[in-house]
């Protein structure tokens, strides 16, 4: 019976078959949808943009929901012990609403259009570490057991749990009534690998495609493919960077050659030079995605208790716009759900420091 389940279900991986429609055993696979995948329009290029980062009153920590229980945003310190643990809720100018206990684990990750939180904690009935979810304005629920954190949003309302070593299943369970699913099974790489090389495969945020990376020992990549979800092979593709950026909606991956952001639609595989940054010795670090995929951040130089980074690059990756904030507080460590506001970050001997600012982009 075994061998005919798994039959059926890599017979639905190769044909782009929705296996939703085989009888087997939860959890099923779930196919990203059909053979040919649909494009987006091309990403424009040239354009170049004004970002303004204003600093608010409101003291946060290294933690923060925004929303939470009709507040302006929720926060905790991730330093010392059990500090994050201890909340607090801020209005819009600031002051503190209320203080509250909330005992979670692994990590919280907010929707994109911040409607839900899912975060791990303990399983009061069994005792053993899950996953819950909580709507910013209602009472947490208990989804599944796992003792891993929820790693991205696939839509409103699934989030995908990633494997221990990049290279085993990938599931999604779904918010609603803690349904799971397979969402990715990582295929054989396309040539054998030497001892002390390490493989990963990182996923598109539509699912339909995988980026395979090799590297050596010592850090050098020697080797990348791209591999379609729903054929089930590998296929020819330009070179994505060292290390390419893939939005959390869509297909798009986004990466920086010397001076030159570039961009490619994983399902034409055209690369498109969305412009030019400035110059920069140091490697770019801190890149966050607004939770809709349309804005793009990183930054240059190691911020630290006393200085930010040397500078803030931000993309509109719909309009192929740049702007570059010189000498930030922060790093953007993270966007709002509407991307009117950024948590910036500084890091410090204990935990990182963190200050909100409000986003303009013109």
């Amino acid at each position: 019976m075994r061998a005919l389940v798994a039959t059926a279900l890599s017979v639905a991986l190769l044909t782009g078959c929705s296996p939703e429609s085989i009888a087997s055993p939860t959890p099923t696979i779930s196919s990203p949808g059909g053979v040919a995948a649909e494009c987006a329009p091309a990403i424009p290029s040239g354009g170049r943009g004004t970002a303004t980062l204003t600093l608010l009153p409101h003291v946060v920590g290294s933690h923060v929901l925004f929303g939470l229980d009709g507040s302006f945003v929720a926060s905790a310190y991730g330093y010392p012990l059990g500090a994050k643990w201890q909340w607090w809720e801020l209005a819009d100018d600031g002051t503190r609403v209320r203080e509250f206990e909330w005992r979670w684990q692994l990590g919280i990750l907010q929707s994109p259009d911040g409607r839900k939180a899912v975060y791990g904690g303990v399983d009061p009935i069994s005792g053993r570490t899950g996953l819950f979810v909580r709507d910013m304005n209602g009472p947490e629920r208990f989804l599944a057991q796992s003792d891993r954190p929820a790693s991205a949003w696939l839509d409103a309302d699934r989030v995908r749990l990633d494997p221990v070593n990049d290279l085993g299943v990938v599931r999604a369970i779904d918010t609603r009534g803690g349904a799971e699913q397979i969402v990715f099974i990582a295929p054989p790489p396309p040539a054998i690998k030497a001892e002390g090389d390490i493989d990963s495969f990182e996923l598109s945020g539509d699912l339909r495609w995988a980026i395979f990376q090799r590297w050596d020992a010592g850090g050098a990549l020697l080797l990348q493919e791209l591999f379609d979800v729903a054929q089930q092979r590998y296929v020819a593709v330009p070179t994505l960077g060292l290390d390419p950026w893939l939005s959390p909606a869509g297909d798009l991956a986004v990466w920086l050659d010397g001076t030159q952001l570039r961009a490619m639609h994983l399902c034409d595989r055209r690369v498109v030079t969305i412009g030019t940054i400035s110059p920069s010795t140091a490697f770019p670090r801190g890149v966050a995605w607004s939770g809709d995929g349309r804005l793009l951040s990183f930054s240059f130089g190691m911020p630290d208790q006393e200085t930010g980074p040397e500078r803030v690059v931000v993309v509109d990756v719909q309009r192929g716009v740049i702007a570059e904030v010189e000498r930030p507080w922060g790093f953007i460590q993270q966007w709002s759900p509407d991307a009117s506001y950024v948590v910036l970050s500084r890091s410090t001997f204990h935990a990182p420091a963190s200050k909100l600012a409000k986003f303009e982009f013109r």
